[in-house]
């Protein structure tokens, strides 16, 4: 018995030493596993480290962009349109896009933003020119960035142009002035005619250079517009539409010359064109006295036909007769009227952008003269004419004459 008992101790005792050495041989293969795990992590940390640190060395010392100006103003003046040209030397050739953003621009007006970068070949570099307007005395330019884009979009370089400082100047009070700061300025052509009888309407068609000639505006009339704009950035072009009293023999205004760093005058003299058609209103033709001699012509011969049919019974002279007094009857229409609802704006041209002389309180009768583009030409109780819109502002259906 005591032998079997000795032999189950050894047996267990062998068994506890064999657990014991495989406990420990388990944590040493984990410890070395973590060792190892350990190298490969700082391994790769510092694989990482060196690709950025080259990385970074690479931007230091590949920069393929560098901005400058090439042709910069060293004054200017508050409204003047000029020009700056910005050279771009670029080192490498695996672009496709050059793209360009300004910042801090509030205080200008660029006027061609997407204007295209040009390539100089023979000094290997890349010119642009903007032209921008000064919209207040502040002096420092927009900054200007311009990036280098692949063919699939993809960023490749950049660099930042900060803006330059320069001087900005007011161009001071004029109690004619006309708000046009300008390298150069005529009036291309003038017509005036007659509106009603109390006021002419002017056409001026003016032409200027770097100007800001949107801005034009003759400040003793209330009711002038500009109905036509035209800008190719250097080159400026507008008709400028203004009612005036009909005994005005003159215009007078001035605008800022920048190359003779002063205020210049214009004298307009107005020459009537016509006692009583406008090429623009063409006055009411029921006043024309054309229009009244060829209506008692036709009534003359209405008449003759009408008797010679009668004492002849010709029927050719009935289709004569008939055919007249259609036509009489359709140039003097009675029921060519149309209602204009309340707040109806009645212009003096038949444009967007004319000027508006008239807004309706109530609903008023009025009688359609013609019709032009999307304009109703209309003949006033008071016998003046204007322009409605035709879709918006009337109602077309006809009422009677009272």
């Amino acid at each position: 018995m005591k032998k079997i008992v000795c032999f189950l101790l050894c047996i267990f005792f062998i068994a506890f030493a064999q657990t014991s050495f495989q406990d420990e041989e388990q944590e040493e293969n984990f410890y070395q596993e973590d060792k190892q795990e350990e190298v490969l992590l700082q391994d790769e940390k510092q694989e990482e480290t060196s690709y950025q640190d080259e990385k970074q060395e690479d931007n230091i010392y590949s920069k393929s962009i560098f901005l400058s100006y090439e042709n910069i103003p060293s004054s200017i003046y508050v409204g003047e349109i000029f020009p700056i040209t910005i050279k771009a030397i670029i080192t490498r050739s695996n672009f496709d896009k050059i793209v360009t953003y300004t910042i801090n621009e509030n205080n200008f007006l660029i006027l061609n933003p997407k204007s295209e970068w040009i390539h100089d070949l023979n000094n290997q570099y890349f010119t642009n020119t903007f032209y921008l307007q000064a919209l207040n005395a502040s002096s420092k330019l927009p900054n200007f960035s311009v990036e280098l884009v692949d063919n699939e979009g993809i960023f490749l370089d950049n660099d930042e142009l900060e803006g330059a400082q320069i001087e900005i100047a007011p161009v001071g009070e004029n109690a004619k002035f006309s708000g046009v700061v300008a390298q150069s300025f005529k009036i291309a052509n003038n017509v005036t005619n007659k509106f009603d009888d109390t006021s002419l309407i002017v056409t001026l068609e003016i032409e200027a250079t770097y100007s800001n000639l949107k801005n034009f505006k003759l400040k003793n009339y209330t009711n002038g517009s500009i109905n036509a704009f035209k800008d190719d950035v250097v080159l400026q072009y507008i008709e400028y539409d203004i009612i005036v009293p009909n005994y005005t023999q003159s215009l007078e205004f001035t605008y800022f010359n920048t190359k003779d760093h002063d205020f210049q005058t214009i004298h307009v003299p107005l020459h009537v064109k016509s006692d009583d058609v406008s090429t623009h209103t063409d006055l009411n033709p029921k006043d024309s006295k054309f229009k009244l001699y060829k209506d008692i012509f036709f009534v003359i011969a209405l008449l003759l036909l009408i008797a010679l049919f009668i004492y002849k019974k010709q029927k050719a002279a009935l289709v004569g007769a008939v055919l007249i007094g259609l036509y009489l009857f359709y140039s003097n229409n009675p029921f060519n009227k149309i209602k204009l609802d309340s707040n109806t704006t009645i212009r003096v041209l038949p444009t967007e952008k004319s000027s508006v002389f008239h807004v309706t309180e109530g609903e008023l009768e009025v009688e359609k003269l013609s019709s032009k583009n999307d304009y109703i030409k209309i003949l006033l109780p008071s016998g003046r004419i204007g322009w409605v819109k035709e879709k918006s502002d009337t109602d077309f259906s006809n009422v009677t004459k009272n």
